[in-house]
């Protein structure tokens, strides 16, 4: 293979004689010159890419990834993280972004002075990304420039605000963080290109000897809580004493209402029905009475026509036995009655002398009539 590649370069030497290592300084010109033409600048996922025209001075954002390729004589090309970053300043100096005590000292409104490390979280506008490097210049010369002294000195002024006694809790230290964020981000957001997304601030310390002293209030206000909690425990334990009991009395109220409703109910249907049975026998009374006094009154109708029609066959009797024809007919029964009398009797005179005697039948009906 070297011999082959020898061999080339006798050949070549003897096309070009003396003019070959000439040849190979162009060459290699050329290359250096292509080289520094044609550049590639590679934006990954996480980066955001800046391309600087060094004769204009304009600038190309880079959102996308990948590569891009660029003449190196007239353009810069340079790279911005757009990820969420972390900005750490405490009191541990083998921790944060710098090797010494970093925590924020801050002075309340009744003149004690609170420390506490503070958490920061931060993130450039990609689309801003030619102003971040106007502003604050390559790299994350912004770190400092804008988020650490921003933060750092508006987050005190409104921690400031805060009493000793209030840093304890935790709410209101993170309220008050929250309004900071707010307006650190409205100071760096449109002029510099950065957010805060959070800051997280850690329990606030003081010097040792206020901190024992602090300790010691915690200590005599937490008994002042308990004695407190006790004294609501306490007020509470009556308040659902006297609620169980005016229910237990509501109930028995409610019971006993219950039960004379019931009464109630049950009186009113027991007279309800007393009512109708006495309706009932009221109404079968004066029907039955009303039927035996219609039965009654056909009754006595009838006995009456009857009476009437034997009445005026009686009337009609007398009338008929007024006249002769009456006559003759009682001379008619009286003949019948006769007819089975026997008439027995001796015979006797005053005068002394014999006569004869003869009786009819006929003599003695007229004799009967005449009378």
């Amino acid at each position: 293979m070297n011999e082959d590649f020898e061999n080339a370069q006798d050949n070549i030497k003897k096309v070009l004689g003396n003019n070959f290592a000439w040849v190979i300084i162009s060459i290699v010109i050329i290359i250096l010159i292509g080289m520094n033409i044609v550049k590639t600048g590679r934006v990954s996922g996480g980066e955001v890419g800046i391309l600087l025209d060094k004769v204009t001075g304009k600038f190309e954002i880079i959102e996308k990834s990948g590569v891009t390729f660029y003449n190196g004589i007239t353009k810069d090309f340079f790279k911005l993280n757009k990820k969420i970053q972390i900005l750490e300043m405490t009191e541990n100096v083998r921790r944060g972004d710098r090797q010494e005590k970093d925590d924020l000292k801050v002075k309340t409104v009744d003149g004690s002075d609170v420390f506490l490390d503070l958490e920061i979280q931060y993130q450039i506008i990609p689309s801003m990304a030619d102003i971040i490097v106007q502003t604050s210049g390559l790299d994350d010369n912004y770190k400092t420039k804008w988020i650490r002294d921003y933060s750092r000195s508006i987050c005190r002024n409104y921690l400031g605000e805060l009493t000793t006694e209030e840093f304890y809790d935790s709410s209101k230290r993170k309220s008050r963080i929250n309004e900071a964020t707010i307006a650190i981000n409205a100071k760096i957001e449109k002029q510099f290109g950065i957010r805060i997304t959070n800051i997280t601030p850690q329990d606030p310390h003081f010097y040792k000897e206020y901190e024992a002293m602090i300790k010691e209030k915690k200590i005599a206000d937490q008994a002042v809580l308990e004695e407190k909690s006790k004294a609501l425990a306490a007020k509470q334990k009556q308040q659902t004493l006297i609620v169980e009991i005016t229910n237990k009395k509501n109930v028995s109220i409610e019971q006993f209402k219950g039960k004379m409703q019931e009464k109630l109910i049950a009186a009113g249907a027991e007279a309800e029905r007393v009512k109708k049975s006495a309706d009932a026998y009221n109404d079968k009374i004066i029907i039955g009475a009303g039927a035996n006094l219609y039965k009654k009154q056909r009754l006595a109708i009838g006995i009456l026509a009857e009476k009437r029609a034997d009445a005026k066959g009686i009337e009609a009797m007398k009338l008929a036995l007024e006249g002769e024809g009456g006559r003759n007919m009682v001379k008619m029964e009286y003949a019948k009655k006769l007819k089975s009398i026997q008439i027995t009797g001796k015979p006797y005179t005053i005068d002394g002398h014999i006569g004869k005697l003869e009786l009819n039948k006929a003599d003695i009906l007229a004799k009967e009539l005449s009378k």
